[in-house]
Protein backbone atom coordinates (compact mmCIF):
# COMPACT_ATOMS: atom_id res chain seq x y z
CA UNK A 1 0.00 0.00 0.00
CA UNK A 2 2.79 2.26 0.62
CA UNK A 3 4.46 1.54 -2.46
CA UNK A 4 1.64 2.66 -4.29
CA UNK A 5 0.61 5.62 -2.46
CA UNK A 6 4.79 6.65 -3.25
CA UNK A 7 4.01 5.88 -6.82
CA UNK A 8 0.95 8.08 -7.32
CA UNK A 9 2.66 10.81 -5.58
CA UNK A 10 5.50 10.08 -8.24
CA UNK A 11 2.70 10.56 -11.40
CA UNK A 12 1.31 13.76 -9.60
CA UNK A 13 4.36 15.63 -9.36
CA UNK A 14 5.37 14.87 -13.39
CA UNK A 15 1.70 15.61 -13.43
CA UNK A 16 1.81 19.32 -12.09
CA UNK A 17 5.73 19.67 -13.59
CA UNK A 18 4.51 18.76 -16.96
CA UNK A 19 0.78 21.48 -16.85
CA UNK A 20 3.33 24.04 -15.11
CA UNK A 21 5.67 23.86 -18.08
CA UNK A 22 2.60 24.00 -20.99
CA UNK A 23 1.54 27.17 -18.79
CA UNK A 24 4.93 28.80 -18.76
CA UNK A 25 5.60 28.15 -22.61
CA UNK A 26 1.74 29.27 -23.79
CA UNK A 27 2.77 32.98 -21.35
CA UNK A 28 6.37 33.35 -22.79
CA UNK A 29 4.84 33.68 -26.41
CA UNK A 30 2.38 36.09 -25.68
CA UNK A 31 2.39 39.90 -27.21
CA UNK A 32 1.55 42.89 -24.85
CA UNK A 33 -2.13 43.62 -24.70
CA UNK A 34 -1.43 47.07 -26.50
CA UNK A 35 0.34 45.26 -29.00
CA UNK A 36 -2.49 42.92 -29.45
CA UNK A 37 -4.69 45.93 -29.87
CA UNK A 38 -2.57 48.17 -32.16
CA UNK A 39 -2.61 44.66 -34.03
CA UNK A 40 -6.16 44.53 -34.82
CA UNK A 41 -6.73 48.32 -35.38
CA UNK A 42 -3.49 48.31 -38.06
CA UNK A 43 -5.31 45.16 -39.88
CA UNK A 44 -8.66 47.54 -40.30
CA UNK A 45 -6.69 50.20 -41.24
CA UNK A 46 -5.02 48.92 -43.98
CA UNK A 47 -7.78 47.12 -45.54
CA UNK A 48 -9.65 50.64 -45.68
CA UNK A 49 -12.03 49.55 -48.33
CA UNK A 50 -12.98 46.17 -46.92
CA UNK A 51 -12.20 44.06 -50.33
CA UNK A 52 -9.97 41.54 -48.24
CA UNK A 53 -9.99 39.40 -44.89
CA UNK A 54 -6.41 40.18 -43.21
CA UNK A 55 -6.19 39.41 -39.88
CA UNK A 56 -3.20 39.44 -37.92
CA UNK A 57 -2.57 36.97 -34.73
CA UNK A 58 -2.31 37.81 -31.18
CA UNK A 59 1.12 36.04 -30.28
CA UNK A 60 4.76 34.94 -31.07
CA UNK A 61 4.71 31.68 -32.73
CA UNK A 62 7.62 29.36 -32.66
CA UNK A 63 9.10 30.36 -35.91
CA UNK A 64 9.66 33.94 -34.20
CA UNK A 65 6.70 35.58 -36.34
CA UNK A 66 3.11 36.42 -36.04
CA UNK A 67 0.41 34.51 -38.09
CA UNK A 68 -1.09 36.66 -41.00
CA UNK A 69 -4.01 35.76 -42.95
CA UNK A 70 -5.26 37.09 -45.96
CA UNK A 71 -8.11 35.54 -47.83
CA UNK A 72 -8.15 35.59 -50.47
CA UNK A 73 -4.81 34.28 -51.49
CA UNK A 74 -2.43 36.33 -53.86
CA UNK A 75 0.88 34.18 -55.12
CA UNK A 76 2.50 37.49 -54.96
CA UNK A 77 2.05 38.53 -51.31
CA UNK A 78 5.61 38.32 -48.81
CA UNK A 79 4.78 38.97 -45.48
CA UNK A 80 6.72 38.65 -42.29
CA UNK A 81 5.81 40.34 -38.67
CA UNK A 82 8.87 39.50 -36.62
CA UNK A 83 8.34 39.30 -32.80
CA UNK A 84 11.49 38.62 -30.14
CA UNK A 85 11.04 36.92 -27.06
CA UNK A 86 14.06 38.39 -24.95
CA UNK A 87 14.33 42.19 -26.23
CA UNK A 88 12.98 43.33 -23.13
CA UNK A 89 12.88 42.79 -19.38
CA UNK A 90 9.22 41.74 -18.90
CA UNK A 91 6.86 38.36 -19.55
CA UNK A 92 6.29 39.38 -23.13
CA UNK A 93 7.11 39.01 -26.71
CA UNK A 94 6.94 42.20 -28.72
CA UNK A 95 6.86 42.89 -32.38
CA UNK A 96 10.60 44.22 -33.90
CA UNK A 97 9.86 43.98 -37.78
CA UNK A 98 6.03 44.51 -39.92
CA UNK A 99 6.60 43.84 -43.33
CA UNK A 100 3.59 43.23 -45.43
CA UNK A 101 4.56 43.34 -49.02
CA UNK A 102 2.29 42.64 -52.15
CA UNK A 103 -1.22 42.07 -50.52
CA UNK A 104 -3.03 44.48 -52.61
CA UNK A 105 -4.17 46.86 -49.56
CA UNK A 106 -5.82 49.97 -50.25
CA UNK A 107 -5.93 52.26 -46.49
CA UNK A 108 -3.51 54.35 -45.12
CA UNK A 109 0.04 53.97 -42.89
CA UNK A 110 -2.03 52.85 -39.90
CA UNK A 111 -1.49 55.64 -36.91
CA UNK A 112 -1.16 52.48 -34.37
CA UNK A 113 1.90 51.40 -35.95
CA UNK A 114 3.28 53.98 -33.40
CA UNK A 115 2.02 51.43 -30.30
CA UNK A 116 4.84 48.87 -31.79
CA UNK A 117 7.47 50.61 -30.12
CA UNK A 118 10.41 47.62 -30.69
CA UNK A 119 9.69 48.04 -34.32
CA UNK A 120 13.18 47.97 -36.24
CA UNK A 121 11.71 47.12 -39.64
CA UNK A 122 9.03 48.01 -41.67
CA UNK A 123 7.99 47.19 -45.02
CA UNK A 124 4.64 48.20 -47.09
CA UNK A 125 5.51 48.11 -50.33
CA UNK A 126 3.64 47.34 -53.30
CA UNK A 127 0.23 47.54 -51.92
CA UNK A 128 -2.17 50.45 -52.85
CA UNK A 129 -1.71 52.63 -49.77
CA UNK A 130 -2.77 56.27 -49.95
CA UNK A 131 -2.76 59.27 -47.91
CA UNK A 132 0.38 61.27 -46.18
CA UNK A 133 3.75 59.60 -45.03
CA UNK A 134 3.25 60.04 -41.71
CA UNK A 135 5.72 61.71 -39.26
CA UNK A 136 4.64 59.64 -36.48
CA UNK A 137 7.76 57.17 -37.52
CA UNK A 138 10.08 59.12 -36.51
CA UNK A 139 8.95 58.03 -32.58
CA UNK A 140 10.76 54.36 -33.87
CA UNK A 141 13.83 55.20 -32.26
CA UNK A 142 15.38 52.05 -33.23
CA UNK A 143 14.18 51.88 -36.85
CA UNK A 144 16.59 51.00 -39.90
CA UNK A 145 14.34 49.55 -42.62
CA UNK A 146 11.88 51.92 -44.05
CA UNK A 147 10.25 50.89 -47.53
CA UNK A 148 7.09 52.45 -48.61
CA UNK A 149 7.53 51.76 -52.43
CA UNK A 150 5.14 51.41 -54.88
CA UNK A 151 1.83 52.45 -53.34
CA UNK A 152 -0.28 55.72 -54.16
CA UNK A 153 1.02 58.20 -51.17
CA UNK A 154 0.71 61.70 -51.50
CA UNK A 155 2.42 64.50 -49.54
CA UNK A 156 5.65 65.15 -48.79
CA UNK A 157 8.41 63.85 -46.44
CA UNK A 158 8.11 64.99 -43.48
CA UNK A 159 10.84 67.05 -41.66
CA UNK A 160 9.86 64.60 -38.66
CA UNK A 161 11.67 61.89 -40.67
CA UNK A 162 14.70 63.65 -40.07
CA UNK A 163 14.71 62.77 -36.42
CA UNK A 164 15.75 59.03 -37.23
CA UNK A 165 19.19 58.82 -36.43
CA UNK A 166 20.12 54.71 -37.39
CA UNK A 167 18.42 54.74 -40.66
CA UNK A 168 19.99 52.36 -43.29
CA UNK A 169 17.52 51.36 -45.78
CA UNK A 170 14.94 53.98 -46.87
CA UNK A 171 12.97 53.92 -50.37
CA UNK A 172 9.59 55.19 -52.10
CA UNK A 173 10.04 54.79 -54.86
CA UNK A 174 7.14 54.70 -57.26
CA UNK A 175 4.59 56.94 -55.40
CA UNK A 176 2.99 60.30 -55.82
CA UNK A 177 4.77 62.66 -53.21
CA UNK A 178 5.34 66.05 -54.18
CA UNK A 179 8.15 68.76 -52.62
CA UNK A 180 11.59 68.34 -53.74
CA UNK A 181 13.70 65.79 -52.35
CA UNK A 182 14.53 66.74 -48.92
CA UNK A 183 17.93 68.15 -47.47
CA UNK A 184 17.60 66.10 -44.16
CA UNK A 185 18.19 62.55 -46.05
CA UNK A 186 21.97 64.02 -46.32
CA UNK A 187 21.93 63.61 -42.61
CA UNK A 188 21.56 60.02 -42.60
CA UNK A 189 24.95 59.10 -41.80
CA UNK A 190 23.95 55.11 -41.28
CA UNK A 191 22.21 54.84 -44.70
CA UNK A 192 23.30 52.41 -46.81
CA UNK A 193 20.60 51.78 -49.80
CA UNK A 194 18.15 54.27 -50.65
CA UNK A 195 15.75 54.32 -53.01
CA UNK A 196 13.79 57.55 -54.75
CA UNK A 197 13.25 56.32 -58.13
CA UNK A 198 9.87 58.43 -59.54
CA UNK A 199 8.24 59.50 -56.54
CA UNK A 200 6.91 62.73 -57.80
CA UNK A 201 9.38 64.32 -55.56
CA UNK A 202 11.40 67.06 -57.39
CA UNK A 203 15.12 68.27 -57.51
CA UNK A 204 17.37 69.54 -56.87
CA UNK A 205 19.21 67.09 -55.41
CA UNK A 206 21.27 67.57 -52.44
CA UNK A 207 24.88 67.67 -52.14
CA UNK A 208 25.16 65.73 -49.07
CA UNK A 209 23.41 62.93 -50.21
CA UNK A 210 26.26 61.77 -52.29
CA UNK A 211 28.08 62.26 -49.08
CA UNK A 212 27.26 59.81 -47.16
CA UNK A 213 29.82 57.39 -46.49
CA UNK A 214 28.62 54.41 -45.97
CA UNK A 215 25.98 54.47 -48.88
CA UNK A 216 26.31 51.51 -51.53
CA UNK A 217 22.77 51.61 -53.03
CA UNK A 218 21.49 54.61 -54.38
CA UNK A 219 19.13 54.84 -56.91
CA UNK A 220 17.44 58.36 -57.87
CA UNK A 221 15.12 58.58 -61.49
CA UNK A 222 12.84 60.74 -63.16
CA UNK A 223 13.05 63.55 -60.76
CA UNK A 224 12.79 66.70 -62.48
CA UNK A 225 14.46 70.06 -61.36
CA UNK A 226 17.50 72.60 -62.27
CA UNK A 227 20.58 71.02 -63.92
CA UNK A 228 23.00 70.24 -61.39
CA UNK A 229 26.91 68.76 -61.88
CA UNK A 230 27.83 65.58 -59.76
CA UNK A 231 31.16 66.39 -58.26
CA UNK A 232 31.57 63.26 -56.60
CA UNK A 233 29.56 60.08 -55.36
CA UNK A 234 30.40 57.70 -52.37
CA UNK A 235 33.38 54.86 -52.47
CA UNK A 236 32.96 51.58 -53.25
CA UNK A 237 29.26 51.53 -54.39
CA UNK A 238 27.99 48.49 -55.93
CA UNK A 239 24.94 50.21 -57.38
CA UNK A 240 24.47 53.87 -58.87
CA UNK A 241 21.33 54.74 -60.82
CA UNK A 242 21.02 58.60 -61.70
CA UNK A 243 18.86 58.49 -64.29
CA UNK A 244 16.66 61.43 -65.62
CA UNK A 245 17.80 63.93 -63.00
CA UNK A 246 19.00 66.44 -65.07
CA UNK A 247 22.75 65.93 -64.72
CA UNK A 248 25.28 68.10 -66.37
CA UNK A 249 29.10 68.22 -67.53
CA UNK A 250 31.73 65.28 -67.32
CA UNK A 251 31.07 62.11 -65.43
CA UNK A 252 33.18 62.26 -62.03
CA UNK A 253 36.03 59.51 -61.72
CA UNK A 254 34.68 58.00 -58.75
CA UNK A 255 31.56 56.85 -60.88
CA UNK A 256 33.72 54.74 -62.72
CA UNK A 257 34.51 52.60 -59.89
CA UNK A 258 31.26 51.59 -59.07
CA UNK A 259 30.94 47.71 -58.80
CA UNK A 260 27.68 46.56 -60.55
CA UNK A 261 25.56 48.74 -61.55
CA UNK A 262 26.00 52.63 -63.23
CA UNK A 263 23.04 53.45 -64.74
CA UNK A 264 23.35 57.38 -65.71
CA UNK A 265 20.93 57.88 -68.87
CA UNK A 266 18.95 60.54 -70.00
CA UNK A 267 21.20 63.39 -68.56
CA UNK A 268 23.13 65.97 -69.97
CA UNK A 269 26.24 64.48 -69.49
CA UNK A 270 29.57 65.13 -72.04
CA UNK A 271 32.84 64.22 -72.17
CA UNK A 272 34.91 60.83 -73.18
CA UNK A 273 34.80 57.35 -71.58
CA UNK A 274 38.25 56.60 -69.80
CA UNK A 275 40.21 54.87 -71.56
CA UNK A 276 41.30 51.87 -68.95
CA UNK A 277 39.69 48.84 -68.49
CA UNK A 278 36.28 48.72 -66.43
CA UNK A 279 34.92 45.97 -64.66
CA UNK A 280 31.36 45.85 -63.95
CA UNK A 281 28.24 44.32 -64.91
CA UNK A 282 25.83 46.95 -66.31
CA UNK A 283 26.54 50.02 -67.66
CA UNK A 284 23.61 52.58 -68.89
CA UNK A 285 25.11 55.96 -70.68
CA UNK A 286 22.79 56.32 -73.76
CA UNK A 287 20.33 59.66 -73.77
CA UNK A 288 23.37 61.89 -72.70
CA UNK A 289 25.57 64.11 -75.04
CA UNK A 290 29.11 62.40 -74.82
CA UNK A 291 31.62 62.32 -77.70
CA UNK A 292 34.60 60.25 -79.11
CA UNK A 293 34.99 56.32 -79.19
CA UNK A 294 34.18 53.67 -76.99
CA UNK A 295 37.33 51.33 -76.26
CA UNK A 296 37.12 47.61 -76.72
CA UNK A 297 38.50 47.32 -73.12
CA UNK A 298 35.51 48.83 -72.09
CA UNK A 299 33.08 47.15 -74.30
CA UNK A 300 35.19 43.83 -73.54
CA UNK A 301 34.36 44.56 -69.12
CA UNK A 302 30.98 45.41 -69.30
CA UNK A 303 28.12 42.25 -70.36
CA UNK A 304 25.42 44.92 -70.60
CA UNK A 305 26.28 48.20 -72.11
Amino acid sequence: MLMMFQQLVQVCQVMVIISFSSSVTSLASLLPPGEVAALRQIGKTLNEDGQVSFNLGDRCESAGNVTITRYPQITEMNGTIGCNCSIADDKFCHITSFEVKGYDLSGRLPPDLVNLTYVERISLTANRLSGNIPGYLAKFTGLNYLILSSNNLVGTLPEALAQIKNLTDFRVSDNNLNGTVPEFIGRWTQLRKLGLCATGLQGPIPRAIFLLEKLKDLRITDTPGPEFRLLNVPKKMDHLVLRNINLNETIPEEAWSVETTLDLTFNKLVGELPLDKIRRQFTFLSGNMLTGTVPESFILSNQYL
